[in-house]
């Protein structure tokens, strides 16, 4: 009896990874426990339950959605990891949005692996680095609102920024603010592409909270495979930008 429960258990839990979830995290601190065995066989038994799931998560997690010419290293203020990230989200949002977007950011911690290594690179690393049901949102900034929103990634030491702005970092405030190769205008209005998670109050970003917004509806690890699907069908090699943006 006490086995059929778990098997029934041990099914559930795949049925239910399987399904859409509408929670938003930015970020988790994972510990693994061992559970000891006490059922002679249920191991093998098991393994053989669970094993067809198992290979038809590994074909899709093993597809193959891009080469990358350079490793990628997570690291403040700057990073390749962050610029290659943010320039796939400004690309995507320009893209769901019809038309210009200033820049898109993402903070810090929701880049879950510190280093993606050169080579090919499949859907599961991509879930490894983005595993958050967080969605891309656009939202439409005053000029103060951009300068309180950059004021507190330089407070935090730097976060991932796409191409599009640049800043240095001055007594813990964004100063020199070029956003489109202009100076930064106070009266201005700029579109800026972030994480629910961040547009909501995330990490610091309370004042974001009643920000004017369009929803992309698509959850951000889902933005980045549409991205190098995108540059697969048009046969467009995987380019890292190191451009310093952040001083």
């Amino acid at each position: 009896m006490f086995r059929n429960l778990l098997y029934l258990f041990v099914l559930a839990c795949l049925v239910s990874a399987c399904n859409t979830t509408q929670q938003h995290i930015a970020d988790a601190d994972i510990i693994y426990n061992r559970a000891e065995q006490s059922i002679e066989g249920s191991d093998e038994e098991i393994a053989d339950m669970i094993g067809p799931y198992k290979e038809e998560m590994d074909a899709q997690m093993n597809e193959v959605l891009g080469y990358l010419n350079e490793d990628l290293k997570k690291s403040r203020p700057n990073s390749n990891m962050g610029n290659w990230f943010c320039d796939a989200l400004l690309y995507m949002a320009e893209k769901y949005h019809g038309g210009d977007v200033a820049f898109a950011a993402q903070n810090y911690g929701g880049l879950r692996v510190p280093f993606i290594g050169k080579g090919e690179l499949t859907k599961g690393k991509v879930y490894e680095l983005m595993p958050f049901d967080n969605m891309l949102v656009i939202l439409e900034m005053s000029g103060d609102n951009v300068k309180k929103f950059l004021d507190n990634v330089a407070r935090s030491g730097g976060w991932p920024i796409s191409e599009g702005v640049s800043f240095k970092i001055m007594d813990d405030q964004a100063s020199n603010i070029m956003i489109d190769n202009k100076a930064w205008d106070a009266g201005s209005t700029y579109l800026v592409a972030l994480p629910d998670y961040v547009a909501n109050g995330g990490d610091g970003s309370h004042f974001l909270k009643d920000i004017k917004r369009y929803n992309t509806g698509v959850y951000i690890r889902d933005v980045i495979i549409e991205f190098l699907k995108d540059m697969q069908s048009q046969s467009r090699e995987l380019t890292i930008d190191n451009t310093i943006r952040i001083n």
